[in-house]
């Protein structure tokens, strides 16, 4: 019986030998590619400097972009650079328009009177202007605010417009720069907003996640959220920043922060503080789920593989070792299955070996038989 034994250490050996792979396998398998691998990866080249671009046909720039003025400041002039940076000279031709903002900040301009306009109250010279390649030019703009207005913004637009030139039977473009005016007209000023809501996905698998603010102005001026009054998504423990914008009087806005690097998995917490007048704030809170589900089934079809793999190995070599213990036992009881004569049934033999390798006699020094 001592081959029945020894064959019977060879399959708790391949039990344990196995367990220890299963256990690197699945390791192997959570944590990626090692540190060999990552510096193996050929090493990514910069592009090389490409040429600088040419000088295209037409380029226009207007400095500043919009103009906020206060109360105090309503009988100077304000100005405007108009620069032609293109290959071609310009006929500018300076006019104004009311405006409407939509929910996304686009301004939309129109001829005619919009809520809380003030486009008969502005003037600009000069009005018609004609800019050589490289040449500027100062555009003065003067208010004149009329009697009794209401208190609060009033808004107008300064459209530096180059009319198209060129045969009247063909499709001719008309280009141009709109500059947006926010006039502060003396008496209360209120710029509170409010926030009514803070959305997002509610369930992503990994980053960009996006999260959108609306918010509404409630006051009688507008409010910025630039430079330092930036707001910020509050965020599992990081600021995630709105882009710059302007909510316009009287008018609603929905500004999309993006949180390009979260978690691998969360359930996280966001929220927007938004400060009020005199020390107050309203908070707007949103909650997504992070869980990455195509790497995790990815993980778990690896396991289960390893597994199956492993199953598969292991009981075809205990059937090979099996055989192996039942040739043995055959070729070293063959002379006792002689002696023994006909009542000895060669099959419980067989029977036998079967419960010597199911349940194998260990003794107190672990593989060692106590026969």
């Amino acid at each position: 019986m001592a081959a029945v034994h020894v064959v019977t250490s060879r399959v708790r050996l391949g039990q344990r030998v196995f367990a220890v792979a299963m256990l690197l396998l699945v390791g192997a398998a959570l944590a990626g590619p090692g540190p060999a691998a990552l510096a193996a990866s050929p090493p990514v080249h910069a592009p090389a400097s490409a040429a600088p671009a040419p000088t295209p046909d037409f380029s226009l720039t207007v400095s500043p972009t919009r103009l906020v003025i206060p109360q105090e400041q309503l009988s100077k002039d304000q100005h405007f650079a108009v620069t032609n940076h293109g290959r071609l000279p310009l006929d500018v031709v300076v006019n104004r328009a009311g405006f409407t903002a939509g929910r996304d900040g686009t301004l939309q301009f129109q001829s005619t009177e919009a809520p809380y306009s003030a486009l008969t109250w502005i003037s600009a010279s000069p009005a018609r202007f004609h800019l050589a390649p490289g040449a500027r030019q100062v555009v003065a703009v003067r208010i004149a605010v009329p009697k009794n207005p209401e208190p609060g913004d009033h808004h107008v637009a300064m459209l530096f417009m180059v009319p198209a030139a060129g045969d009247k039977k063909k499709i001719r473009l008309n280009r141009g720069i709109g500059a947006p005016l926010y006039i502060t007209v003396p008496g209360p000023v209120d710029d509170t907003v409010k926030i009514p809501s803070l959305r997002t996905s509610g369930f992503a698998m990994g980053g960009p996640v996006h999260f959108r603010a609306t918010f509404q102005d409630t006051g009688t001026v507008h409010r910025d959220f630039r430079d330092k009054g930036r707001l910020n998504v509050r965020v599992d423990g990081r600021d995630v920043a709105f882009p710059d914008f302007t909510v316009q009087r009287d008018s609603t806005r929905e500004v999309t922060a993006r949180w390009d690097d979260p978690p691998l998995m969360c359930i996280c917490r966001a929220e927007v503080v938004l400060p009020g007048p005199h020390g107050t704030s309203q908070t707007a809170r949103a909650t997504v789920v992070i869980f990455p589900v195509l790497p995790a089934v990815g993980v778990i079809a690896g396991i289960l593989a390893i597994v199956f793999c492993g199953v598969f190995v292991r009981r075809r070599y205990r059937a090979r070792v099996l055989r192996e213990a039942l040739a043995l036992q055959r070729g070293g009881n063959l002379g006792d299955l002689r002696q023994a004569g006909p009542n000895m049934n060669p099959g419980n033999a067989e029977a036998d070996l079967f419960g010597d390798i199911a349940e194998p006699d260990i003794g107190t020094e672990g593989d060692t038989p106590n026969r």
